[in-house]
């Protein structure tokens, strides 16, 4: 009789350990989707900071390109524009999370925008062909990376075609380039 006074107790018990296992393995499920998630949103968040950051450099270093000044005036405005931009923290982030695809493609991006601060802190003016020649690649790597971004989020690569572009240098558009190459053969 004693033994059988246990048998609801020791199933009470085992109905709460298995009830608690259910919801620890179904939190723990929720847990790893929750933090995909999040891994997901903090990659977007870094490929847009770093296309955001190479503009905001890209476009201070175009202004610095604009003012004329000394030498060593002109090294340190171009270094503090790209420094300013946020441009090394987001690579880093970048080089810590992307794919390999998205890595090259971002490294060739920065490595152009480092070449346009060097033609600004040699002294090079904007409107110029020295200026104009490392502005191009810039870019073309820079749509390069948005589109690697795309596919890394799943959604289709566009052409130049598709947002109404010759290519993505953006050397159609460009004034310098049609001077330099004259008008177009009737």
């Amino acid at each position: 009789m004693a033994a059988a006074s246990w048998i609801p107790v020791v199933s009470t018990a085992l109905g709460a350990v298995i009830a608690l296992g259910g919801g620890l393995l179904a939190g723990a499920r929720n847990d790893r989707g929750q933090r995909r998630r999040d891994r997901e949103s903090d990659r977007l968040k870094t490929y847009v900071d770093f296309a955001l950051a190479l503009d905001t450099a890209h476009a201070a270093l175009r202004e610095v390109a604009r003012t004329p000044s000394g030498d060593a005036s002109r090294r340190v405005a171009a270094s503090a524009a790209v420094h300013e931009s946020g441009l090394y923290g987001v690579r880093e982030r970048l080089l810590m999370s992307g794919s390999p695809a998205l890595v090259v493609s971002g490294e060739a991006a920065f490595g152009r925008l480092i070449d346009v601060r060097n033609a600004v802190r040699s002294g090079v003016m904007a409107s110029t062909t020295e200026l104009h020649d490392v502005y191009h690649p810039f870019a073309q790597a820079l749509w390069r990376f948005r589109m690697v971004a795309r596919v890394e989020l799943g959604q289709r690569e566009l052409s130049p075609g598709d947002l109404d572009r010759e290519d993505w240098s953006e050397r159609a558009g460009c004034a310098l380039c049609r001077r330099i190459s004259g008008p177009p053969a009737l």
